[in-house]
C-alpha cells in the first residue's frame, strides 16, 4: 500500500481519456472482438481486462440501437436499454445495475434439482475523470452439474466462488471483485484490486487465466511508443486445512512482468516471467525486491535464497489477416536444460513446459457476428507443480492457468452468432490426460509435489489413469438488456470421462437462465 500511495504522488493529475474495463468473461468480450479481428488499429489485446477507453469503439452493442429511447418510460429504459441507476455531475458519474444469476435446470446424474439463486450489484464510479471505482457483489445458493459437485466434494471450493458452506439445499457462496483504477497521464496507469487477469488471445491461458477465483492485486502498465509493460504482483491463498494457522489460509505471493510489442497493427510479440513464493512456516511475507519492475526473477531467488520459490517464463504472439483471422500462440516454459532438450527421447521429468497455438475468426465467412475458433492446448507433466507444494502455480485450489492443470493435451472448437438480440453459442472440447489415483504424483495433481514423482525419466503426457475427456455444450440467448448483458439463456452441457477411478463422473445438465453476465464461473473442465 506504501508502494501505491507513492506512485500516486509521483505522478502528475493531468487528465486524459476516461478510463473503465471491460468485464473479463467472454459474453462481455464476445461484444467487441468481432470488429476488433477487423480493425486496422494498433492494440494490446494480449492481456485481459480490456481498458474500455481503447477498445470501446469496438463495442457492437450501437448495433443494437440501444442507446435511442426517447420517449421511452424511465422503467422501459432501465429495463431494456440503459442503466438501472445513474447519476452525473461536473466532476463524476457512477451507474449501480443488478447482478444476477437466476437459473434452474436438471442433471439426472446428480440429488436434487441443479439452480442457481444469484443476487447482487454492480457499481461503477469515475471522479476528476482519471479516478475509477468499480465494485461487484453477489450472494448465491445453489446446486450444481454433477461433474462441479465432484469437484467440490474433492477441494472443498466451487469453481470461481468464496469457499462452499454446505447447506441441506445445496451450497452458499459468495462472488466479491473491486478496483481502484488510476490514470495520471499517456503513459502510466495503475489499479489496485481484487479480480483476476488473463494472458493471451486464446480461449485458455497456458500462463495465467481467469477460470479461478479472485485474488488481491496491483498492476501497473507502463506504455510507450510500441511498448506495453505490466507488473502484476497479487496475493494467493492455498486452503489445505493442513496449512491453516487459527483458521487462517496460508499465503503465497505472484510478482509478473510482462512485456508487449506491437510493432505493426497485425502482429504482436509479448515475453512474460512471473515467480510464486512463500513458505509454510510464515516466515517472511511479500519480500520488497520482487517490487522491483525491470528485473528478472531468478537471480532475486537465487540472492535471497529463496530455495521455495517457483519461476517460470513464456512468450506469446499473433498476427491478423486483413479477412479477420487471427492465429495465435503460447509457449510456457517451468523448467529444462539443455541437456533434457538433446536427449529428448529419454523424456526427462525436468521438461516441463506448455503450449497453445490457436485461431479465431471475426465475421466469418463474411456473416456479420459469426465468430470462430479453433485452439490446441497442450501441457507436460509436473509443469506448474512444485517441490514446495505451496508454491505450486495455483490459487484456492484451482489451476492458475489452465484448469486441467497438467499432463494433458487438449483440443477445443468454438461457434458464436448473433442476430440482434438474439445469440446461439456452441463449444466442443475434446482431451486426453493422465490423471493421478494415488499418493504418487505423475504430473495432472499440482498439489503433489514433485518430490513424488513416478520417476525421472519416461516421463510423457497420458501417464497415470489414462483419461480421454468430451465435454459439449450449446446456449440460446436473448438479450434483454445490452448495457448490463442482462439475458435468457435456454442451454445443455454434457461431460464425460473415462477415468472414474479418478473421481470426475459424468454430467449432463439441462439449464434455463436468467443472467446478468457480469462475471463469467467456468465450468467446461
Amino acid at each position: 500500500m506504501k508502494c501505491l500511495l507513492l506512485l500516486l504522488c509521483l505522478f502528475p493529475t493531468a487528465v486524459w481519456a476516461q478510463y473503465a474495463t471491460v468485464p473479463i468473461n467472454p459474453e462481455e468480450r464476445a461484444w467487441y472482438e468481432n470488429a476488433m479481428l477487423r480493425s486496422d488499429s494498433a492494440q494490446h489485446t494480449g492481456l485481459l481486462p480490456w481498458r474500455q477507453s481503447e477498445v470501446q469503439q469496438y463495442d457492437r452493442r450501437s448495433t443494437l440501437n440501444w442507446v435511442d429511447s426517447t420517449g421511452r418510460s424511465k422503467l422501459h429504459q432501465s429495463l431494456f436499454y440503459g442503466h438501472a441507476l445513474k447519476a452525473r455531475g461536473k466532476d463524476f458519474w457512477f451507474t449501480l445495475n443488478p447482478a444476477v444469476d437466476f437459473s434452474v435446470g436438471s442433471d439426472p446424474l446428480v440429488d436434487g434439482t441443479p439452480y442457481l439463486n444469484g443476487r447482487g450489484v454492480t457499481f461503477e464510479a469515475q471522479l476528476l475523470d482519471n479516478w475509477r471505482i468499480a465494485s461487484t457483489v453477489v450472494t448465491t445458493q445453489a446446486r450444481f452439474p454433477n461433474h462441479v459437485q465432484s469437484f467440490i466434494r474433492s477441494n472443498r471450493v466451487v469453481p470461481g466462488w468464496w469457499l462452499a458452506k454446505g447447506r441441506d439445499y445445496g451450497w452458499d457462496v459468495t462472488y466479491v471483485a473491486g478496483e481502484v483504477a488510476y490514470t495520471p497521464n499517456k503513459v502510466f496507469h495503475l489499479y489496485l484490486g481484487h479480480g483476476k487477469h488473463h494472458i493471451g488471445e486464446g480461449y485458455r491461458s497456458m500462463f495465467l487465466s481467469d477460470v479461478g477465483m479472485n485474488y488481491p492485486f496491483l498492476r501497473l502498465e507502463t506504455t510507450f511508443w510500441k511498448f506495453r509493460y505490466t507488473n502484476l504482483w497479487a496475493v494467493m491463498n492455498d486452503i489445505r486445512p493442513e496449512l491453516q494457522v487459527d483458521g487462517v489460509f496460508a499465503k503465497k505471493y505472484m510478482s509478473l512482468h510482462m512485456l508487449s510489442f506491437q510493432p505493426t497493427p497485425r502482429f504482436n510479440f509479448s515475453v512474460i516471467e512471473g515467480i510464486m513464493w512463500g513458505d509454510e512456516l510464515r516466515r517472511y511475507g511479500f519480500d520488497v525486491n520482487f517490487f522491483n519492475p525491470v528485473i528478472f526473477y531468478r537471480p532475486i531467488e537465487f540472492a535471497q535464497g529463496f530455495t521455495g520459490g517457483n519461476a517460470m517464463m513464456g512468450a506469446q504472439s499473433s498476427y491478423r489477416f486483413r479477412n479477420g483471422v487471427m492465429v495465435y500462440g503460447q509457449f510456457m516454459f517451468d523448467e529444462f536444460t539443455i541437456s533434457t532438450i538433446r536427449n529428448w527421447s529419454e523424456q526427462d521429468w525436468r521438461t516441463m513446459f506448455s503450449g497453445q497455438l490457436g485461431a479465431k475468426w471475426g465475421d466469418a465467412f463474411g456473416v456479420p457476428h459469426l465468430f470462430l475458433r479453433a485452439e490446441f492446448n497442450v501441457a507436460r507433466p509436473y509443469t506448474y507443480a512444485h517441490r514446495k507444494v505451496l508454491t505450486n502455480w495455483a490459487h484456492y485450489a484451482q489451476p492458475l492457468a489452465h484448469p486441467w492443470g497438467s499432463n494433458f493435451r487438449e483440443g477445443l472448437l468454438h461457434v458464436r452468432y448473433r442476430k440482434d438480440r438474439f445469440i446461439v453459442e456452441g463449444a466442443y472440447h475434446l482431451g486426453v490426460m493422465g490423471r493421478d489415483v494415488d499418493t504418487v504424483s505423475y504430473g495432472n495433481d499440482l498439489y503433489k509435489s514433485t518430490d513424488n514423482r513416478v520417476g525421472n525419466t519416461g516421463i510423457f503426457i497420458g501417464q497415470g489413469e489414462r483419461s480421454n475427456l468430451n465435454y459439449w455444450r450449446i446456449n440460446a440467448s436473448y438479450v434483454i438488456n445490452p448495457t448490463y448483458n442482462l439475458q435468457v439463456q435456454v442451454g445443455y452441457q454434457q461431460r464425460t470421462e473415462t477415468a472414474p477411478d479418478a473421481g470426475w463422473p459424468d454430467s449432463r445438465a439441462f439449464m434455463v437462465s436468467l443472467r446478468s453476465n457480469v462475471y463469467r464461473v467456468y465450468q467446461d473442465f
